[in-house]
């Protein structure tokens, strides 16, 4: 009887915690869906794949990466991604950390680190790791996906 009351007495506690716990990283369905596509987009760096990974951003983009005097247009958005992988000793990988994700009637915001990291070829042994990056992007809904049209990189000292 008196664990019986025990039990009930902790599940009524963790029933009334665990939705404050999960709370910081409950996102609606736009979030939760762009927040896949900002995994996307990392797995198109990690494989080099160029072409997959401009589809995710509209033709009009304009952001600010951190290795640019000024602001950039869809043109030279992946410019940055054939040198991660020009040595063939040494695979690149990332890590991300979300920050923030928010959604704004038909558009969503998101705020993350990026860590870069290259690991060996043969024993994917990491080597080195650089970061993090402070990564915003902006995504507006296309129909029934979303496209980046702004965004911000920086390096982050903390």
């Amino acid at each position: 009887m008196r664990l019986d009351r025990l039990l009930l007495l902790s599940l009524l506690l963790l029933s009334l915690l665990l939705p404050a716990l999960c709370l910081a990283d409950d996102l609606t369905s736009d979030e939760f869906a762009v927040w896949q596509l900002e995994e996307t987009y990392w797995k198109y760096v990690k494989a080099g794949d160029l072409e997959a990974y401009r589809t995710l951003w509209d033709e009009n983009f304009v952001g600010w990466p951190d290795w640019a005097e000024h602001p950039q247009g869809k043109a030279v958005i992946g410019d940055w991604i054939p040198p991660l992988h020009a040595d063939p000793e040494r695979l690149y990988d990332y890590r991300l950390q979300k920050e923030a994700v928010r959604a704004f009637g038909d558009s969503v915001a998101t705020h993350y680190l990026v860590w870069d990291i290259w690991r060996d070829a043969s024993t994917e042994a990491i080597l080195e790791e650089e970061g993090p990056f402070r990564i915003t992007h902006t995504w507006q809904r296309r129909g029934d996906s979303w496209q980046i049209i702004t965004g911000m990189s920086a390096s982050y000292e903390y």
